[in-house]
């Protein structure tokens, strides 16, 4: 039987990583009594405060809908405000609320030492390599994606 060349798997390691990234996250909004969806976009919030509700779901790679629905929970548990762009009031600005900023500054000190750890012992240059490989994967991953919308539409 001949065997099959199987194409570079980056793609299969980088979604594995993913999964076992999402689940240490997963474990620590489990111990702060939110969701992953909560933590992550406060997260981007704390990082990124002043995002219209658009730019936020285009952060976090979800359709406004869905971010709507995590943004009335972290609302409705006083962690954010969703106020008036003062230029046009059609648009909504999430800000954290100042009951929220210790805790959103707890889960971005987290979130560097994951990062930390999870780099620890490789050599700068290895992740430069490592993350432009990546960038570029993604970016043939946009262009694919805006080429199938274009089908589409």
């Amino acid at each position: 039987m001949t065997q099959l060349k199987m194409p570079h798997s980056i793609t299969l390691t980088s979604t594995r990583l993913s999964r076992a990234m999402r689940k240490c996250y997963d474990a620590l909004a489990r111990q702060r009594g939110i969701s992953y969806a909560r933590m992550e976009a406060l997260l981007v919030i704390r990082n990124q405060e002043g995002l219209s509700q658009t730019e936020l779901a285009e952060r976090l790679m979800i359709e406004t809908p869905t971010l709507n629905r995590t943004l009335d929970g972290l609302e409705r548990d006083g962690y954010v405000a969703r106020l008036a762009d003062k230029a046009d009031k059609r648009i909504r600005r999430v800000v954290l609320t100042e009951s929220a900023r210790a805790e959103a500054d707890e889960l971005t000190a987290f979130s560097a030492g994951l990062r930390d750890a999870l780099v620890a012992g490789i050599p700068e240059a290895e992740l430069d390599a490592a993350e432009a490989t990546l960038d570029k994967i993604f970016a043939n991953l946009d262009r694919l994606s805006r080429a199938k919308g274009r089908d589409n539409g």
